[in-house]
């Protein structure tokens, strides 16, 4: 999970008591559109119910993507994987 702050930003009509939460949730290539699309639904159904106090504000917005990575152009290198697989 990665969290970035956002100390400067402009949302809509520039409100200084705007406020946003964007999120995006990044997949590996394999999952059916049927099955993305349930994880994506449970999931926005529970960031509704946690932020249900702003959501009531009308200074606040929620967005939430998923995103299908393609395995051909993701290129990464680390020494964290084959360190979890020896469990």
């Amino acid at each position: 999970m990665r969290g970035v702050r956002c100390d400067v930003f402009t949302v809509a009509d520039d409100l200084p008591q705007n406020a946003f939460i964007d999120l995006s949730l990044r997949l590996g290539e394999g999952r059916s559109q049927d099955d993305k699309k349930s994880i994506g639904d449970a999931l926005f159904a529970a960031m509704q119910d946690y932020l249900a106090e702003p959501l009531q504000q009308p200074h606040f917005a929620l967005s939430f993507e998923i995103r299908e990575i393609n395995a051909s152009l993701s290129w990464k290198k680390n020494a964290i994987h084959p360190r979890l697989r020896q469990g």
